[in-house]
């Protein structure tokens, strides 16, 4: 199995590509947190991107038979990569800015590296070389919460803490997803019945707790939910449940490498965030954690050869 996980310019691609739309999202969800809770947020994000797949499904005539079997292991899924970590972040971002939640994002590679090493072993297993990215990493989270704060732990430190367990069940899920989901299933099957489960279990928290959702929602809160929900839940999950196939877990969270790139320039530049230079060292002890787990600069040359023999 881990001769197969590969980093050629496909998976490149879809990795850059999936990076920049999940890039996006915090901003739609900072815009639609404006006019929604946040439960009923995940809700209707879900269920829309549930939605927007079923009818993709139909129109492309996808057989959306699965065993009873395959429907309990979605189950799982579905509160594991969508409802669990969606609520969690989404609440979150109330109190965290917008930058500083896509650098959050980026703790997904340190759990999914000390998973990975316990339940998938092989390459995955931690090395001398993770054990340094995952001190830089935790090192980088430390200081963006402030050691200060640590000891009275106020809102913003409670909405850092939602997005760093948001962070836990991405982890778990990508390699739940690679050890328990079959792998001939259709991804686009798969990503449906996810968003269906997760829709459900959505509705039976946010509906108790906040009520129906009103819908009634301006021009502008109705778009972030629309893009949220089709590209950036949609479009997205069906491009991660092909990339963790093809280039395994620890790979695929290579996304959150880039992730606060894009969120922070977003930020800044749309949202008129600034960030303090505490922050600064911290996002660059988060990003240095991250780039030393996942050897950078091997990834950089794979890549690189990989466009060599394209062109050859």
């Amino acid at each position: 199995m881990d001769a197969q996980y590969k980093m050629g310019k496909t998976e490149w691609l879809m990795l850059v590509s999936l990076s920049v739309i999940w890039g996006f999202s915090f901003i739609n969800i900072k815009q639609s947190l404006l006019e929604i809770t946040p439960f009923n947020l995940v809700f209707l994000r879900v269920t829309l991107a549930f939605l927007t797949l079923l009818l993709w499904s139909v129109i492309t005539r996808k057989s959306l038979r699965l065993s009873r079997a395959n429907h309990l292991r979605l189950i799982v899924g579905g509160l594991l990569s969508c409802a669990i970590p969606f609520s969690f972040f989404t609440w979150g971002q109330q109190y965290v800015s917008t930058s500083i939640g896509s650098v959050f994002n980026g703790c997904v590679p340190f759990f999914t590296a000390f998973f990975a090493h316990f339940i998938l072993g092989g390459s995955e297993r931690i090395t001398t070389r993770k054990i340094i990215g995952l001190g830089l990493g935790f090192v980088g989270i430390i200081t963006i919460m402030g050691l200060d704060k640590l000891g009275s732990f106020d809102l913003t430190n409670l909405g850092q803490l939602a997005m760093i367990c948001a962070c836990f069940f991405y982890a778990i899920s990508g390699i739940y997803y690679q050890k328990i989901v079959p792998s001939h299933l259709d991804k686009t099957v798969v990503t449906t019945y996810t968003l269906f489960w997760a829709a459900l279990a959505m509705s039976l928290v946010s509906i108790p707790l906040e009520g129906f959702p009103s819908l009634d929602y301006s021009a502008q809160v109705w778009l972030s939910l629309s893009i949220l929900s089709i590209m950036s839940t949609a479009v997205a999950y069906l491009i991660v449940f092909k990339l963790l196939k093809r280039a395994g877990p620890s790979n695929t969270s290579i996304n959150t490498f880039l992730i606060p790139v894009v969120g922070i320039l977003v930020g800044v530049s749309l949202l008129d965030e600034t960030l303090s230079n505490t922050d600064i060292t911290g996002v660059l002890l988060i990003f240095s954690g991250v780039a030393i787990m996942q050897n950078f600069p091997k990834l950089l040359k794979n890549l690189f050869n990989a466009r060599t023999t394209t062109h050859q």
